[in-house]
């Protein structure tokens, strides 16, 4: 019997072994469907502050929502709302932990989701430049994220981490515009991510964004095929793999991406579990005030067994101070209470303390005012979170800072490895934002020391593609490994892994599997 033959008999015999369980049941069984293009389980923070598994599945427009099989009964799903009008639709259901499931009449599978945690995979900013990466298809090694992903699924992690960016393909930053016969460029809102007006943070200036109704001026709105394109496709064996917690990158802001990111990856849903609502960017305007236009996700608090990820939402954190430092200092205490006395990782796309750049100026204050202390080496961000979260108690969000054990981050195209002196209050900051998209090359490559928000401060950085392994080991400390496309670039910063650690080592650096 032929291999076409063979997996339509297979099948046509799972069609009606679901059908035999659903009519056990008194559910109603559904119809043959096409394939789904992808299948995951992202965890939330339920309104009673327990964690909760949310798998989702994506399947063709007006197609009906699936069920899912392989628990002590089918799990129904149901149909999202679509309010941006995606030509797909996405159907989603709360599912239990310590299970693996199937979506019924496919091959596609959920992974079980573990309330132990043990190995996670953290890796950021991994969609494709088309203008500056060759093709963008998925055997381009200026764009490694599939070869990084299905190298990170061989590992069996308990979790995954994405500190955001998923979509470049489909983000412009731009749109040309004609005024008597010149031609000149119109930024879409990128809350300071960009020099150009239109990507300032100030509130005052036009704001513009790409999610204008079809045909008026600049219109290139949010579309399926390249978050397909840029994550789904590529990412596919890792969504396979593990649950997944999404941070919100820049270019999700809702001038960008983000009406996909609310819709695909973001915490908020109908069903009660989720909240009762389920976000979404508001109508936009090709012109129009700011403000009115933003959307800011409230942070999360994912606490399993062995490890708490708080998530925050940072796509609106300028990189210079601006007037959301109060509403970032506010969902900063807001974790720091949820958290009681408890450790956590803190996950979100820009960091809190990176360096990048270099600078002759020292620092603004926290009062918008410029800073009177030396002038550093490398410019510092985030000051708009590091105000936030002012270690010196003027701050709402200092509460929080004895409760990091980490930071992770991504936004700068490379990793970085920040460390703070003793007696800094200050934990690490990881950013990897290294994981796909073209790489930065600018300053620092290399080791830097500085003092970064007030503090001693030192680290590395590296422009090579890659993502991190952590896991955690006797007496719950955790250790990771830098996995990358080139191991040497990092030699004179991380020992080889399986070598003697350095005392105090974290990390160590290994080449992908061949």
């Amino acid at each position: 019997m032929k291999a076409a033959r063979v997996d339509s008999v297979l099948s046509s015999a799972v069609t009606l072994l679901v059908a035999a369980s659903l009519a056990c049941t008194g559910a109603t069984p559904e119809p043959a469907t096409e394939p789904p293009y992808a299948a995951y389980v992202l965890l939330v923070e339920a309104p009673d502050h327990t964690p909760v598994p949310f798998a989702r599945v994506i399947v063709a427009s007006g197609q009906p929502c699936p069920t899912l099989t392989g628990g002590a009964r089918p799990i129904v799903t149901t149909r999202r709302d679509n309010p941006h009008g995606f030509t797909v639709d996405l159907c989603e259901a709360v599912v239990p932990f310590e299970q693996p499931l199937t979506v019924a009449g496919s091959s596609s599978t959920l992974p079980a989701v573990h309330r132990e945690v043990s190995r996670v995979v953290v890796v950021g900013d991994t969609g494709c430049k088309p203008d500056e990466q060759t093709g963008c298809g998925l055997d381009d090694p200026q764009w490694p994220f599939q070869t990084l992903a299905q190298a990170a699924a061989a590992g069996e992690p308990d979790l995954v981490l994405h500190m955001g960016d998923y979509n470049y393909r489909g983000t412009p930053s731009h749109f040309d515009r004609v005024v008597d016969g010149t031609t000149t460029k119109v930024y879409y809102y990128d809350a300071g991510d960009g020099a150009p007006e239109g990507e300032l943070c100030g509130l005052n200036a036009t704001y513009y964004s790409q999610n204008v109704p079809a045909g008026a001026e600049g219109s290139d709105p949010d579309s399926w095929e390249p978050w397909w394109l840029d994550f789904f496709q590529p990412a596919a064996d890792l969504l396979a793999a593990a649950p997944w917690v999404f941070a919100r990158g820049n270019h999700e802001l809702c001038s960008h991406a983000g009406p996909g990111w609310l819709y695909f990856l973001g915490p908020g849903s109908n069903l009660a579990e989720g909240g009762g609502v389920q976000a979404a960017c508001p109508p936009q305007e090709s012109a129009g005030s700011t403000e009115s236009h933003l959307v800011f996700v409230e942070p999360q608090v994912v606490a399993l067994d062995g490890l708490t990820v708080a998530v925050l939402d940072s796509a609106n954190a300028c990189d210079e101070l601006d007037n959301f430092a109060e509403r970032y200092g506010r969902q900063f205490a807001s974790v720091a209470a949820r958290l009681d006395g408890e450790t956590a990782w803190l996950m979100g796309h820009r960091p809190v303390w990176g360096v990048v750049g270099e600078t002759t100026e020292a620092p603004y204050r926290c009062d918008n005012q410029p800073g009177t202390g030396p002038a550093q080496p490398y410019a510092a961000m985030n000051r708009t979170l590091q105000c936030a979260l002012a270690g010196d108690g003027g701050a709402p969000g200092a509460a929080l800072l004895p409760a990091l054990d980490l930071v992770l981050a991504g936004h700068m195209h490379r990793f970085e490895w920040l460390g703070f002196a003793d007696g800094s209050g200050r934990p690490p900051q990881l950013v990897v934002g290294n994981s796909g998209v073209s790489e930065d090359a600018g300053p620092p490559t290399g080791s830097f020391s500085q003092t970064v928000d007030g503090q001693p401060a030192s680290g590395f950085s590296v422009e090579e593609f890659g993502f991190v392994r952590l896991e955690r080991g006797a007496g719950d400390a955790w250790s990771g490994a830098v996995v990358t496309t080139d191991p040497a670039a990092w030699s004179a910063y991380l020992p080889a892994c399986g070598t003697p650690p350095a005392a105090g080592a974290f990390l160590c650096v290994e080449g992908l599997p061949r």
